[in-house]
């Protein structure tokens, strides 16, 4: 393996990593592609510990097209393709009270131009049609101590769903990159980039030095081996840092931990049953007025998953590869704190939903938003003064219902094209999700 001179590697093989390779090669069918992980398969990381939502419920052009392309992609994957990723519009409900709902007009009226698939639900409906739901606390003491806003409104999203990660990443990707003749490798930590001058070597100590031209030479391996390519992509999401830092490159990404509790319980049966809103007569994936709490309806099993909850007081996670192990590496890390939703995320559900009182936790994990600081949107580009190196990163919670769009336009940077052309015709500026010349409209829909 270390033998071998690649064209190109890709280095994380979540789901990033995976469109990207898979894009690469499809437009660039000779190229010797490596995807390399220190996991033990495809999409084995964070991308593992994701709800695997999608939506297209954004008011910005540009989270709008990269979802509702990549939304459709895997449409067309599913219903043309006949690759199962048990794909459902199970809908998305937000849940409002009056002052986000006044708030949030602009950004409604915006989604309703661009023809986004959207109604508004006024809170009789919403009572109606999840009677369980408690949409008033006045008078409510605990309501009042938790800050708990009432539910007046609701936004609906029609074109918004769930579907499986492994299957989107392993079952498509992966395999689609493997029939190109792409390769794969795991069980294998890529633990440092070799930064080499461009040309003859001076023997400079140091080397290279400031005035020197840069490109990567390789990469080492937690085996002692070295693989050698032209070309490194970085798709490693929340250990980005550990690669770039000491190269001093930046992408503005920061680790952030992400809980996700599960109950199940055949009390849970009658509210995940409800024939309002789409075909699987199904609860919607439910949006909360606070802190972003969500529920996630799994109804063959009488379950839920609860994720969301307040950012604030959470610490960003830096890494040092040249301090840690592998054992002792906290972004390794997916032990959920189960406090965390007693003491904050069940005290607040528990008003809302007085079906969840007193059900027990039946399972809990974690994983790491690996978040964007600047705009919370991925940022694609090629390191600057650095030969063959490119990033793509930062999916800041939004990486599955964005990444077929990010793969593509990832591919279209490595190609050099100034344009990306999405699933379904759209053409997209790549240097848009770059750090030099970005251009990122601001994202109005913010509950």
């Amino acid at each position: 393996m270390s033998e071998k001179h690649y064209d190109v590697v890709v280095i994380g093989a979540g789901l990033f990593g995976m469109a990207t390779a898979y894009h690469i090669k499809k437009e660039n069918k000779k190229l010797e592609i490596l995807v390399v992980d220190k996991l033990a398969q495809a999409g084995a990381g964070n991308t593992a510990q994701s709800a695997a939502m999608y939506r297209d419920t954004f008011s910005s052009e540009v989270n709008l097209h990269l979802s509702s392309s990549t939304r459709d992609f895997y449409k067309h994957v599913q219903h043309e393709l006949g690759i199962d990723l048990s794909l459902r519009d199970v809908t998305y409900l937000w849940l409002m009270d009056k002052e986000q709902f006044e708030g949030n007009k602009i950004a409604i009226e915006t989604m309703l131009k661009n023809k986004v698939r959207i109604e508004i639900l006024e809170k009789e409906d919403i009572k109606r049609k999840i009677p369980e739901l408690v949409t008033d606390f006045d008078g409510n003491e605990d309501a009042q101590m938790l800050n708990l806003r009432n539910i007046d409104f609701g936004l609906l999203g029609y074109d918004c769903g769930e579907l499986d990660a492994d299957k989107i990443t392993r079952d498509f990707y992966e395999n689609e990159f493997n029939k190109l003749g792409g390769e794969t490798l795991y069980n294998t930590a890529i633990t440092k980039l070799i930064l080499e001058p461009i040309g003859e070597k001076l023997g400079i100590p140091g080397e290279p030095v400031g005035w020197q031209k840069k490109r990567i030479g390789g990469a080492l391996t937690n085996t002692g081996s070295t693989i050698k390519s032209d070309n490194f992509v970085i798709a490693t999401g929340a250990w980005a840092n550990e690669l770039l830092l000491p190269l001093g490159v930046d992408s503005h990404t920061m680790p952030v931990k992400k809980y996700i509790f599960r109950i199940q319980h055949p009390q849970l049966a009658n509210f995940l049953h409800n024939e309002h809103f789409n075909g699987e007569k199904t609860t919607p994936f439910l949006i909360f007025p606070i802190h972003g709490i969500h529920l996630k309806p799994v109804k063959y099993n009488n379950s839920i998953w609860i994720g969301g909850g307040s950012l604030i007081g959470k610490p960003y996670i830096i890494t040092n590869p040249e301090e840690i192990t592998k054992e002792d590496n906290p972004l390794n890390d997916t032990q959920a704190n189960d406090r965390d939703y007693e003491f904050d995320r069940y005290l607040i559900l528990a008003e809302y939903l007085p079906v969840l009182k007193d059900l027990q936790l039946t399972n809990s994990w974690a994983g790491f938003y690996a978040i964007n600081t600047i705009d919370k949107n991925p940022v694609v580009f090629k390191a600057k003064g650095i030969k063959g190196l490119q990033v793509v990163t930062s999916g800041s919670g939004s990486g599955i219902m964005k990444a077929d769009a990010i793969g593509r336009i990832a591919a279209a940077l490595y190609n050099n094209q100034e344009h990306a052309e999405l699933y379904g015709g759209i053409k997209f500026k790549v240097s848009r999700l770059g750090l030099e010349n970005r251009n990122v409209d601001k994202e109005d829909f913010v509950i």
